[in-house]
C-alpha cells in the first residue's frame, strides 16, 4: 500500500515522507521505498500534523463548508523516516544494514509487506536484526517494540528472541 513520497532527504538514512493520507502510517511501521537498484527499508520514526498556516481561522466546524475547495488540502500529515538497510535485486546478503544511495525526491513511500520484512529479517537463513542494537538509541521504546512485533509477525521462529527484546527495552 502507497503512503505517500519522499519530500525530503536530511542524510542516507533519515527521510520525510508527505503521507497521502493522515489515516495511513503509525509509529513503528516498516516502509519500504524501491529505487532504481534496490529497496531501502525503513521505519517510521515519527507522524506529524500539520494545518497550513494561513487556514487556521478558518478551521471552526460551522465554517468548514463555506472554505470547501481547501477542504481537502488544508491539512498535512508527515512520517519521518528512520533508513535500516537495504534489499538488493541480487540476493546480496553482506551489506544489507548499510545505504549507499538514499532515495531521491518523489520516490513512492509503500507499507513494507511480510515477505520484505522477513528477507530483509533472514541471514543466511536465520532470523536475525543486526541493526536493531546500534538504532536503540536512536529509536524510542514504542517505534522498537512495534517494529518487533511486525518482525514476529514476519518471521514466527524469531518471536523467542524478539520477546526478550522488548523486555529488555522496556527495562532500558
Amino acid at each position: 500500500m502507497r503512503l505517500g513520497d519522499i519530500i525530503e532527504v536530511s542524510s542516507a538514512d533519515r527521510y520525510i515522507a508527505k503521507l497521502a493520507d493522515e489515516e495511513v502510517g503509525f509509529i513503528g511501521q516498516f516502509v519500504s521505498i524501491p529505487t532504481k537498484d534496490s529497496v531501502i527499508i525503513g521505519v517510521i520514526d515519527e507522524i506529524a500534523h500539520s494545518v497550513r498556516e494561513e487556514m487556521l481561522g478558518f478551521l471552526s466546524p460551522d465554517k468548514k463548508i463555506k472554505y470547501q475547495p481547501y477542504i481537502e488540502d488544508y491539512k498535512n500529515s508527515y512520517a519521518i523516516i528512520r533508513g535500516l538497510g537495504r534489499l538488493s535485486d541480487e540476493g546480496d546478503e553482506t551489506d544489507r544494514c548499510t545505504i549507499d544511495k538514499p532515495p531521491h525526491i518523489d520516490d513512492p513511500v509503500e507499507s513494507a509487506s511480510n515477505d520484505e520484512i522477513a528477507r530483509f529479517h533472514t541471514v543466511h537463513g536465520r532470523p536475525g536484526a543486526p541493526y536493531l542494537r546500534a538504532m536503540q538509541d536512536l529509536l524510542d521504546v514504542p517505534v522498537i517494540v512495534s517494529m518487533t512485533k511486525q518482525i514476529e509477525a514476519a518471521v514466527p521462529e524469531s518471536g523467542d528472541m524478539l520477546h526478550l527484546v522488548r523486555r529488555y527495552v522496556k527495562r532500558t
